[in-house]
């Protein structure tokens, strides 16, 4: 994760005004927790396309693009203990005046700390630790080719839970755009030259760390899409940055002894990046993702995100005046068509009987 964050709910207190970025109030938690799978199903994005969804999608792509090669100039001169701690505390900071301060935090985590908590680690301590640490040993081409993933990793989780039908034609996009990926990841590779034993070995953990990242960030979106419809967007981003910040501390607290020397050598570019991650890039990409997450499918906004890697490679062509390779032409046409194919509006399910609403299992973790 434009001023799109300034669009931010006030919370869920009862005599709040209408959200800005949803004018359908999501429900209050004692009626979504006694009827978890209605308050999903009814949910508009299933049966009719949502415009201000995909525009929240593309400015999140644009956005997006940026986190893997600003990350992976902050952990080659920063510690990667400290920088999660910076990155989201700045964040969830930033997000505060937004939402009207601590109280609707206070509401979010009085109703479902249990889920709070689990979204909260996976998003920071548990996929930062992966995601920095491979980029850190890996490339830019790697992370976005295994982050190509995320999408298979969300649709089978959201499947599991409950929270999306099992849409087999949802799967042939998504699997479109994990292929159009892996032909610009391959393409890539194959055009590199040869690298030393010591690269190789490098890229081979980077990339066993990027499995860990992929699935850590596929479970936090799946299961932070309840929660976002249940409070609104901009509450759960901020209580995932701030719970997670402390989640974070006693992880970076094991690194600390590591700390002074990288922090004597860093450069300020490092710096610069740093904060222009945490304060613009962070909240700004995650905001727009939780956005999307309450007028679209969890699977959808997943799916769509595989743009960011094309958009990456295009840039470079453009800018940088990089080759056009027929990898890059053949890729980009296959997520570009995954994205497409996914995003259109599922067919209206059948509404469910009172048995139904009243027999279904509040989720596994609440």
């Amino acid at each position: 994760m434009p001023t799109a964050v300034a669009h931010a709910e006030p919370g869920i207190q009862d005599a709040t005004p209408p959200r800005i970025d949803d004018q359908r109030p999501a429900a209050r938690p004692s009626q979504t927790l006694s009827a978890p799978a209605k308050a999903v199903d009814a949910h508009p994005a299933s049966h009719t396309p949502d415009l201000r969804g995909y525009i929240y999608l593309g400015i999140m792509i644009l956005v997006g693009s940026t986190t893997s090669p600003l990350a992976k100039l902050v952990v080659s001169q920063l510690p990667v203990g400290l920088v999660p701690l910076l990155r989201f505390s700045c964040a969830g900071l930033c997000l505060l005046p937004f939402i009207g301060g601590l109280a609707p935090l206070k509401e979010l985590v009085r109703h479902d700390w249990r889920r709070m908590a689990v979204v909260a680690a996976l998003c920071v301590p548990v996929n930062q630790w992966f995601f920095l640490n491979a980029a850190k040993l890996g490339t830019n081409a790697h992370v976005g080719l295994f982050y190509a993933l995320v999408p298979l990793v969300v649709w089978v989780l959201a499947w599991r839970l409950g929270h999306e039908r099992l849409d087999l034609g949802r799967l042939g996009g998504i699997l479109a755009s994990i292929g159009g990926v892996v032909v610009i990841g391959l393409g890539n590779l194959l055009g590199s030259e040869s690298a030393s034993a010591a690269q190789t070995r490098a890229v081979m953990i980077s990339d066993l760390l990027l499995i860990g990242a992929v699935i850590s960030w596929g479970a936090y979106v799946a299961l932070s899409r309840p929660l976002v419809l249940r409070y609104g967007a901009m509450p759960v981003l901020a209580g995932t940055f701030l719970f997670g910040f402390f989640l974070q501390i006693p992880i970076s607290l094991a690194t600390v002894t590591q700390w002074p020397t990288l922090l004597r050598l860093a450069t300020p570019s490092a710096w610069i990046s740093l904060v222009i991650l945490a304060a613009l890039i962070t909240p700004l990409n995650l905001a727009l993702q939780n956005l999307s997450l309450r007028r679209l499918d969890a699977s959808q906004v997943a799916t769509f995100s595989n743009v960011a890697p094309v958009l990456t490679v295009v840039w470079g062509v453009s800018f940088f005046h990089e080759a056009l390779s027929p990898a890059l032409i053949v890729g980009g046409l296959l997520t570009l068509g995954g994205v497409i194919w996914t995003s259109r509006p599922a067919p209206p399910a059948a509404a469910p009987g009172p048995s139904t609403v009243e027999g279904s299992a509040a989720c596994p973790i609440d």
